[in-house]
């Protein structure tokens, strides 16, 4: 019993293996436009009040709620986070563009 506990465990977060996880989770798939708003919204939507609350901070970290700066360097600093508060938001409040499906089902409508 006394061996299980000699050793600490490693605490230090492996980023690099991290990285590897998620860009081949999603490498060679062909996302468009409402796969990612599909994908954002079924996650912050389902747990409404946890899904607020991470929103919201991703938001405070990208700037939203903070004025312009007025030094040159932190406002473009600024703006990049704001370009990505403005895909997040994006994602989750914009009208889903129509499917693939959708637009084929239309198509035979028309004609």
């Amino acid at each position: 019993m006394r061996l299980l506990f000699w050793r600490k465990p490693k605490l230090e977060p492996n980023l690099e293996a991290f990285n590897k996880a998620l860009i081949y989770s999603v490498y060679g798939r062909n996302y468009d436009g409402h796969d990612v708003a599909g994908d954002f919204r079924s996650l912050f939507n389902r747990e409404p009040a946890l899904g607020q609350r991470v929103l919201f901070m991703l938001l405070t970290w990208c700037g939203e709620y903070d004025g312009p700066p007025d030094d040159n360097d932190a406002l473009q600093r600024w703006a990049g986070k704001r370009e990505v508060a403005g895909s997040i938001k994006a994602a989750m409040y914009a009208a889903l563009p129509p499917t693939r499906e959708e637009e084929t089902e239309e198509n035979v409508r028309e004609n």
